[in-house]
């Protein structure tokens, strides 16, 4: 995280490499926000390998900062009690591992939108 995050704007993935721009919700409300950097500063970095002609992200992911700056993420959105993964546009294959419990609170959040 680069700075205090004034929203999160979401969209189903169309493929790793790039934003799908067409969000289907920009949350800016900052008890959801808080949830959001909770399960993402808690996220643990591995090393992976993707295929990109055969996986896809569930869904992507824009950070827009308060500086102004921005931050495009991949979700892989794991089942209940699953972890999850997100990794930085670009940079597919080095991963962060997202807990089961960030995995409840991601669910409960994109379920709500």
């Amino acid at each position: 995280m680069l700075d205090e995050i004034s929203s999160i704007s979401i969209s189903k993935s169309d493929g790793y490499g790039g934003i799908n721009e067409n969000y289907v919700t920009t949350i800016d409300k900052d008890t959801i926000i808080i949830s959001f950097e909770e399960a993402f500063r808690n996220a643990e970095g591995r090393k992976q390998k993707v295929d990109a002609d055969t996986e896809k992200p569930d869904h992507d992911i824009l950070i827009r900062y308060e500086n102004g700056e921005t931050h495009g993420l991949h979700l892989v959105l794991g089942s209940t009690g699953e972890k999850s993964r997100v990794m930085y546009v670009g940079h597919e294959n080095n991963g962060f591992d997202i807990s089961p419990e960030g995995t409840k609170v991601l669910r409960g959040v994109l379920d709500n939108h």
